[in-house]
């Protein structure tokens, strides 16, 4: 909805062929091509993080903190600057999943981490188990999420 009325002024209940209208397909078409660089953005960011904490001795929190700071960032120059620009709607669109990835992404690399380390220790690894706990309990509020909404 923000893409459409708020960036692009248009209106669905608008008559076919006028302007309003017109710009609400328009809007639809910005936010479909904005999930899409999203979806990109987001898949490419994950694995940076996960290898820079692979093959860094960077803190988890120093590769976090400038993913919640971009989301800040750019939800501040969604609600006051964009405007009716769509190019930059789109791409503030994108740039809000950095605190997902971040979120998502840091955890399962600490794993990877901690288990590369334990294995150079000669201890014994389970990384597919951990993975799949860490999944669980990634996911578990979004099942709780959508059975109490659902209700």
């Amino acid at each position: 909805m923000w893409f459409t009325h708020s960036v692009f002024a248009g209106k669905a209940s608008a008559p076919h062929g006028s302007p309003e209208r017109e710009a609400y397909h328009n809007g639809v078409r910005a936010f479909s091509h904005g999930g899409q660089y999203r979806s990109c953005l987001q898949l490419v960011s994950a694995l940076v993080i996960i290898f820079v904490l692979l093959q860094t001795t960077l803190r988890p929190r120093l590769v976090y903190a400038p993913c919640i700071f971009i989301g800040a960032i750019v939800s501040l120059l969604a609600a006051f600057a964009v405007g009716h620009m769509g190019a930059f709607g789109i791409a503030c669109f994108a740039l809000s999943v950095m605190p997902e990835v971040g979120s998502f992404a840091i955890p399962f690399g600490l794993v990877a981490t901690l288990n590369k380390k334990a294995e150079k220790e000669g201890k014994a690894v389970s990384t597919a188990l951990q993975m799949s706990l860490l999944n669980c309990c990634v996911t578990v509020g979004q099942q709780v999420c959508t059975l109490s909404l659902a209700a």
